[in-house]
């Protein structure tokens, strides 16, 4: 039976919580290289950071292979205006070679932040669903 959920339609968002091997450094590269604000950050175990709809929290992880493995998408109305934007503050970001310009309503690109975690940036068109 396939009934849809009654809960699933109170969900208004979700927001990522990625893992950092630093905090000072992750704050700085998503504050002052990507344009983040700073939202709250309690110096011992964990760190958010906001840019519009845009909100990620950290946790703090003595792992490297755990940042190198967590990714996160971001469906954007706009997400050329993003990419110009990143590559204008100096971040190499890299739009994957088989795409041509526009996917699902504008650019694909990604980016890594200095301790490997995956940031996917794309146009915000209906996503499929295999059901």
């Amino acid at each position: 039976m396939n009934a849809q959920q009654p809960f699933a339609t109170t969900i208004l968002n979700a927001v990522p919580i990625l893992p950092s091997l630093d905090f000072t450094e992750t704050r700085n590269f998503y504050v002052d290289a990507l344009g983040f604000e700073d939202v709250g950050y309690d110096g011992l175990d964990y760190l958010v950071v906001r840019r519009g709809g845009m909100e990620l929290h950290f946790w703090l992880s003595d792992d490297p292979v755990q940042c190198q493995n967590s990714s996160v998408f971001f469906r954007a109305t706009a997400p050329a205006e993003i990419y110009r934007d990143f590559c204008s503050r100096g971040i190499e970001a890299i739009r994957p070679a088989d795409d041509a310009g526009e996917c699902g309503g504008g650019v694909r690109f990604h980016i890594r932040d200095p301790h490997g975690n995956l940031l996917m940036f794309g146009g915000a068109g209906q996503p499929t669903v295999a059901h």
